[in-house]
């Protein structure tokens, strides 16, 4: 991982995060079992994964589902 990047292995947090407009930048998926998404860091990233696992981080139920989905879909796309 570069300095300009931001592992997570969340699903949730990257789908919030990709809700939010972060790109991902790359997704790891050496392990068999857990894939790691690379953000590219941005300013605010850091306050809204803080967000996110402190419950205060709110976001239309709709979209952060599309997101979850879309990203589930880009994992098993490439297995």
């Amino acid at each position: 991982m570069q300095n300009d990047e931001h592992a997570i292995s969340d699903l949730g947090l990257a789908s919030a995060l990709c809700c939010l407009g972060y790109q991902i930048v790359s997704m790891d998926k050496s392990e068999p079992r857990r894939v790691v998404f690379q953000f590219q860091v941005r300013h605010g990233i850091e306050q809204a994964i803080e967000d996110y696992w402190n419950g205060s981080l709110t976001l239309p139920p709709a979209a952060l589902f599309t997101h979850q989905k879309l990203l589930k879909q880009r994992i098993y796309a490439t297995q």
